[in-house]
């Protein structure tokens, strides 16, 4: 509190000294106001010659003076005549010619200081001299850089449809029965009755038996066989004379039946008269089971389970589990029906689409060519945007880097002067930013547009590109577009050269993406899209094209469709504003190729020069 009351007595007792001062001042400035004019007015109204002894209007010396286009009035004469006669000018005649000569002492100070310097020039330059200090100058200079890389991709899965045929052809053991009750008859000429059987499989028939059965009556056997009896045949058997509750063998060659084939039973009854009641009669008895009449034969059976149905498959050159989208679905391959023949037999299928191109959104941890700046611990990511999207989903984006560059120089502190060391001072005193760098840049674009000249004499362009195309994915296709991943992935084997030269293009920064066009279409659908991209010769072609053709000039790279790629005409370069062309992507180049020599040589290379003058000037002595 005691501080606080001091601090405002002071304030006060200031505030009160500078009112006096200021009041002093204004009554001084009022007296010189009023008398500033009494001077002026003494001086012209007195008479020189009264205050000044010896005073003359008309000196003796005026003659000298002819006026502006006049002589000298023999001035220059007369002053070398007073230089021999007078007394003054035999004194400075005499001091030239008379005076002893000056002698200057060896040791004196200047010149031991002279001599220490020369004898310790060595010290100075490798920084041992006790008179000089070793310094490190540093400075900081902030510069954007852009890139850009790919953040997602489009990759799609093939669906595709096939007809499959399951089962197979097997063997197996059956029956071959003709069983007259299970078929209906056909009544044919001279009292035969037919009963047809369709076989079931594919097989070989071999010889059986067959029976006359009269289940009520199983004993009886009938009258004698010489006047009633039943024929049976089948296949090329007859089996005549047959009575009642009989059997036997049917005995046929081995012979092979097809599935669906037709093989009938022939029977007849023979009597003394009476034929039509008498066929009748056996066609009633073995319709209501009164009779049994059946041939059976064994057959080694072929059974065919195939079937077809059409069955979907999907192939993905990428792990479909990392998607984090769907971007729809095309059919690449239009449906219909289709058959196929398999073992001989034909399968037929139809389907609405027989293959679907399935597109899918998937996150990539690609570097495109940002690589450099993102591995630089000095570089920031200070803006961002997107330059290619499927939907709200960012695909391709280009990134802006500040990064802080720290230029360092080590030499010695002289008396004051600071002496470089290393070669790399012109970081550090400020020459970093004269322009250099511009304008190397600048005769080099001058260099690279007079190469496209020399070329070309007739249509003078520079900067030519060259359209270059690559295919993105479509229904298991490889994404050929990508950034990264070239030499390394087995699902950019499909890729051609000119899409692994825009891969290779992309990581140099001499590409420009001009746009999308249609590369395959189906039913008027398109399937598969295309980019299309200006390659440039360097990154130099790559920015003037990019900065004054297209964003000073309004010049466009054309369309996916029709991508133009020409040169810059002589009128279109006189319009481009160099100096608003940021080459900053030129200059990392143009700095990682100098070759500066380290401290050591240079320090070396300074001993020699100065010890070759030193022997130039002494003889070698």
């Amino acid at each position: 509190m005691k501080r606080l009351i001091s601090l405002l007595l002071i304030l006060v007792s200031a505030i009160a000294h500078a009112d006096d001062v200021s009041d002093a001042y204004n009554a001084g400035a009022g007296f010189a106001g009023s008398n500033k004019g009494q001077g002026t007015s003494a001086a012209g109204g007195t008479d020189p010659a009264s205050v000044i002894p010896g005073y003359t209007a008309s000196p003796p010396q005026g003659g000298y003076y002819g006026g502006v286009q006049g002589g000298d009035g023999g001035i220059g004469d007369k002053g070398q005549t007073e230089l021999g006669q007078s007394e003054a000018g035999q004194a400075i005649s005499d001091s030239s010619t008379k005076n002893p000569a000056v002698t200057i002492d060896p040791n004196a100070d200047f010149i031991q200081n002279g001599k220490n310097a020369e004898a310790n020039s060595g010290t100075i330059v490798d920084g041992t001299n006790t008179q000089c200090t070793t310094k490190t100058v540093s400075k900081s200079v902030f510069e954007n850089y852009t890139c850009d890389k790919d953040v997602a991709q489009v990759q799609t899965c093939a669906r595709t449809g096939s007809i499959q045929v399951t089962g197979s052809r097997e063997s197996y053991n059956t029956q071959l029965i003709l069983d007259a009750a299970n078929s209906t008859a056909v009544i044919l000429e001279d009292y035969w009755v037919r009963y047809d059987f369709t076989v079931p499989d594919d097989g070989v028939v071999s010889t059986g038996t067959w029976e006359f059965l009269y289940p009520s009556h199983p004993d009886y056997h009938g009258s004698d066989g010489n006047r009633l009896w039943y024929t049976m045949k089948a296949f090329d058997l007859t089996v005549d004379h047959i009575l009642r509750n009989n059997s036997g063998q049917a005995a046929i060659a081995s012979q092979r039946v097809t599935k669906g084939q037709t093989v009938s039973l022939y029977l007849r009854y023979h009597t003394d008269g009476h034929y039509d009641s008498g066929r009748d009669g056996m066609i009633q008895n073995v319709q209501n089971g009164t009779y049994v009449m059946r041939m059976v034969f064994p057959m080694t059976a072929e059974r065919d389970t195939t079937s077809s149905q059409v069955v979907w498959s999907e192939s993905c050159g990428f792990d479909k589990s990392k998607a984090t989208s769907t971007a729809g679905t095309v059919c690449t391959d239009p449906g219909g029906s289709r058959t196929i023949n398999q073992n001989g037999k034909d399968y037929t299928q139809s389907a609405s689409c027989w293959q679907y191109s399935d597109a899918y959104i998937v996150p990539v941890s690609s570097t495109g060519n940002c690589s450099t700046l993102m591995a630089n611990k000095n570089c920031t990511v200070s803006a961002r945007s997107c330059t290619q999207a499927e939907g709200s989903t960012c695909l391709h984006e280009q990134d802006t880097y500040q990064c802080q560059t720290t230029y360092s120089s080590e030499g010695l502190l002289c008396g004051g002067e600071y002496f470089c060391k290393t070669g790399d001072c012109s970081g550090t005193d400020g020459a970093g930013d004269s322009g250099f760098d511009t304008a190397v840049a600048k005769l080099a674009g001058l260099a690279s547009a007079g190469e496209d000249v020399k070329s070309d004499q007739v249509n003078v362009k520079a900067f030519t590109g060259q359209a270059l195309y690559c295919r993105k994915a479509m229904a298991g296709f490889s994404n050929c577009c990508v950034d990264s991943g070239w030499g390394n992935s087995a699902g950019l084997a499909n890729c051609n050269s000119d899409e692994m030269a825009i891969g290779k293009a992309k990581a140099k920064k001499v590409t420009v993406l001009v746009g999308e066009a249609c590369n395959r279409a189906v039913l008027g659908v398109c399937v598969q899209k295309k980019q299309a991209y200006c390659v440039f010769q360097g990154k130099l072609a790559r920015i003037i094209q990019e900065q004054g053709r297209r964003d000073q000039l309004h010049v466009s790279f054309g369309s996916g469709d029709s991508p133009d790629c020409r040169g810059i005409t002589v009128p279109e370069l006189q319009k481009i504003n160099f100096d608003l062309i940021n080459f900053q992507d030129f200059y990392s180049d143009l700095m990682a190729n100098q070759k500066i020599p380290d401290s050591a040589t240079m320090v070396q290379q300074a001993k020699d020069r100065i010890a070759a003058q030193v022997n130039a000037q002494t003889g070698g002595k």
